[in-house]
């Protein structure tokens, strides 16, 4: 067996109750539509700080990027707007999960400001 995993292509699919994919590891970049209906029910909305934009104009971020090595994981995404999106791309904010899986951000250093805290997102009142 690891003879031949040698020179295979071994791939981690972590499954949901139903069978869906909820991890694809290295092996796609854009999330599967199982993994989308798990971003959308645990962010439910763009997890940036007091946004409410739908997931309809969301996009699935890796925080640790796919370039980078990241996978397309469920606990390496967060649900963000187009907008913040590219705000987290182009500008010093970070994003992380908590320990309990939700979306916190760190806004960037002001001078002459004391280092700011990380930012719970907050939901949507329905």
């Amino acid at each position: 067996m690891r003879r031949m995993a040698c020179d295979a292509d071994l791939i981690r699919v972590l499954l949901d109750a139903e069978g869906c994919p909820l991890d694809v590891g290295r092996t796609r970049r854009l999330v599967t539509p199982a993994i989308w209906t798990a971003l959308v029910a645990r962010d439910r909305h763009c997890a940036f700080p007091g946004c409410t934009r739908p997931p309809v104009m969301g996009h699935a971020h890796h925080i640790r990027h796919w370039i980078d090595g990241g996978p397309t994981a469920l606990e390496n995404l967060v649900l963000l707007c187009g907008h913040h999106h590219r705000t987290i791309h182009h500008t010093p904010w970070q994003v992380r999960l908590a320990d309990d899986g939700r979306p916190e951000f760190l806004p960037p250093a002001k001078a002459g400001r004391p280092p700011p805290d990380w930012i719970r997102h907050r939901h949507r009142q329905e």
